[in-house]
């Protein structure tokens, strides 16, 4: 899959919205699907922050990473690795981890995201049927292109 032309654009624009997640009475025009994911990177110990998007499924915060391939900062979670969400105006204390393409969270975790809103699947080139749910095919598509996030909440 080639990547979609928006990132760049996105990626340009990252520090303007980072700062309005990050201010008070301003962050509800993009928090509904936006937030900030800060982490200490796990090789160089840098403090990275960037706007994501992202589904609040309840048990779990999940981020679909697109040009996975391209993207770096999803890599530290290849193991569990503490972070801190800034979502809806407030900052959570999580833990991160990547899923694991083909298993049966990824497909879970990955349907129900794009069950949420039809543009979602599209983001990812996938004719995705809301009946049938993500084919063996699409799984291995996405696997190649995709990685997925879970950022659950931190034991104190």
């Amino acid at each position: 899959m080639k990547p979609p032309r928006y990132l760049a654009v996105m990626d340009r624009l990252n520090p303007l919205v980072v700062g309005l997640l990050h201010t008070p009475g301003l962050h509800h025009l993009a928090s509904p699907g936006l937030m900030t994911v800060t982490l200490a990177g796990r090789k160089s110990g840098r403090r990275l922050r960037f706007p994501v998007g992202y589904h609040d499924q309840g048990d779990a915060v999940v981020v679909l990473v697109s040009n996975a391939r391209n993207r770096r900062w999803w890599r530290n979670f290849r193991q569990p690795w503490p972070a801190e969400l800034r979502l809806r105006g407030r900052t959570r204390r999580v833990l991160g981890e990547v899923l694991q393409p083909g298993s049966d969270e990824y497909r879970t975790r990955v349907g129900r995201s794009f069950r949420r809103a039809a543009f979602i699947p599209r983001m990812f080139d996938i004719d995705f049927d809301r009946r049938q749910g993500l084919t063996a095919e699409q799984m291995r598509a996405l696997g190649d292109y995709a990685a997925v996030v879970r950022f659950q909440d931190a034991p104190d």
